[in-house]
């Protein structure tokens, strides 16, 4: 009974904790280790938060009991709260997880029904292509075909490990293979002679409008190291001028002069097209616009290679067109150029051709010219060589003229900045001139009794300089002139003479 006792009075005074709110009280392990008044008071607003939770889980889950239902003892009834507040409360963290997921699912979703919209819209544009053909089994077999294949090549297209030469060889079998099953399936046998041009046209659209980034984007970087030799290179002849290639195109003439420009631009637009088709018809405008410049240099000239080529390599070196040696590996492996067009894109290449190999030769120039020139050093023109050259002359005096025209050139272009400064410094000077003359205009309309300032001389002249000066260097004019100052003071009265005081004044007035 004793041992009972000492146990329980152990038991007792190890619970007897202090209220977790402070109030004085003493705590229990039953209530949380609260006091039966702070326990009451937090679990009423606990209940209340609850039950506000609940009336909101109750249109999801109406089987659910309520907590005083359920309650039998304090203890059993708090770990049903917080059992019920850990479900039926939201979990933040998861709720932004669940808020990210779901907004990724619709910008996918919205993604993919925009992507599937331009697919459709490219899809409708390239069908026109085929408006020409007579029958629609045709061109349903021939949607199919295409279809198939540019799905099958657009998977091989992001896969970045598929080297071009692949997808180059992909192509080609597939064209070939379209091509061959136009020529001998029945199907196509009431078909216009030009559904090959229209259906090449049609797979061009539908294969490049979603895969030309990356097919080029893999010939850009193999071809990269030749690009930028060919733009130095171009950038190195920019000295050239249509004489010196023996074209017939004269740039004073209006109609020539903008017809190479529309020409330039046509061809820096090659960079930009995004089908093989669409880059051989800006090299047919550039055709054009060439041609329309040779009409209106000289009228009684044809079009052949003779005037044609050389127009061709003038209007490459001063257009400089942006990655063209990638442009033309790529029109060489994905085009399908008809007869003229293969034509023109020969003499395009021949033409990127010649300017790599250009030297002084072809020009008609020394190769001491044209080493100045490649060095952006003046050169002396043919008409002032004419006039000292003599046969005996040897490379150190011909290396002195050029020095001596040299510092010529230099002379003439400071004399020209020296007649521009001369004429800008006459312009300020009239204007501060004016600015002096209203000013001394409005000091006189202010004080009307301010004596005025000779009229100014105005010298625009060399023989209004020299009469000035005639007149400034004669001793006679200037006695006049002295005369003429001094003659409007005569109505003024004597000026006083001094008076002279005698010593013995002094003394009288001192005693």
């Amino acid at each position: 009974m004793l041992a009972a006792s000492s146990t329980i009075a152990v038991n007792s005074k190890g619970d007897t904790e202090l209220c977790r709110n402070a109030c004085g009280f003493y705590g229990n392990k039953i209530w949380d280790g609260f006091c039966s008044k702070c326990y009451r008071e937090v679990y009423q607003q606990a209940r209340q938060i609850q039950e506000g939770y609940d009336g909101r889980s109750n249109t999801t889950n109406p089987d659910s009991t309520s907590p005083s239902s359920t309650a039998t003892s304090p203890s059993f009834s708090n770990f049903q709260e917080k059992r019920r507040s850990n479900i039926s409360m939201r979990n933040p963290l998861r709720q932004m997880v669940n808020r990210a997921g779901s907004l990724r699912s619709t910008s996918n979703s919205a993604l993919s029904s925009i992507t599937n919209d331009e697919q459709a819209i490219e899809h409708e544009a390239a069908s026109k292509h085929l408006d020409t053909m007579k029958t629609d089994d045709a061109r349903a077999d021939i949607k199919v075909q295409v279809k198939t294949f540019s799905n099958h090549f657009h998977k091989k297209c992001m896969n970045k490990n598929v080297h071009i030469d692949a997808l180059i060889q992909d192509y080609g079998i597939f064209k070939d293979a379209l091509k061959k099953r136009i020529l001998t399936h029945p199907i196509y046998q009431h078909e216009n002679e030009d559904l090959i041009h229209s259906v090449r046209d049609y797979l061009e659209k539908i294969v490049f409008t979603r895969d030309y980034s990356s097919i080029f984007l893999r010939i850009a970087i193999t071809c990269e190291e030749k690009d930028l030799s060919i733009q130095n290179r171009i950038s190195s002849l920019h000295w050239i001028t249509a004489p010196m290639l023996d074209t017939i195109i004269n740039e004073n003439i209006p109609a020539a002069h903008d017809a190479i420009y529309k020409a330039i631009n046509v061809l820096i637009e090659l960079d930009s097209k995004t089908t093989p088709q669409g880059k051989i018809q800006s090299i047919m405008e550039c055709k054009s616009c060439i041609e329309t410049a040779i009409h209106a240099s000289n009228s009684n000239s044809g079009i052949n290679a003779d005037t044609f080529l050389p127009a061709l390599i003038y209007i490459v070196l001063k257009a400089k067109p942006p990655r063209l040696h990638s442009n033309m590996q790529f029109l060489s492996h994905f085009s399908q150029p008809s007869g003229e067009q293969l034509y023109y894109l020969a003499n395009l290449d021949s033409a990127v051709r010649f300017i790599e190999l250009l030297q002084a030769e072809h020009l008609g120039l020394s190769s001491d010219d044209f080493s100045l020139y490649m060095r952006g050093e003046p050169v002396l023109p043919s008409e002032f060589v004419s006039l000292f050259e003599s046969t005996d002359c040897d490379e150190a005096t011909s290396r002195q003229r050029r020095k001596k025209f040299a510092l010529y050139h230099e002379l003439d272009h400071h004399c020209e900045k020296f007649d521009e400064n001369l004429v800008d410094f006459k312009k300020h000077l009239n204007q501060t001139v004016a600015d002096i003359r209203e000013l001394l205009k409005e000091s006189y309309a202010r004080f009307p009794n301010l004596e005025k300032i000779p009229q100014l001389i105005d010298i625009d002249s060399n023989d209004q300089l020299e009469e000035l000066s005639t007149i400034v260097t004669s001793p006679k004019n200037i006695s006049e002139i002295f005369d003429q100052s001094t003659s409007e003071n005569e109505c003024l009265p004597e000026p006083l003479a001094p008076e002279i005081i005698s010593q013995q004044t002094k003394n009288d007035d001192k005693s």
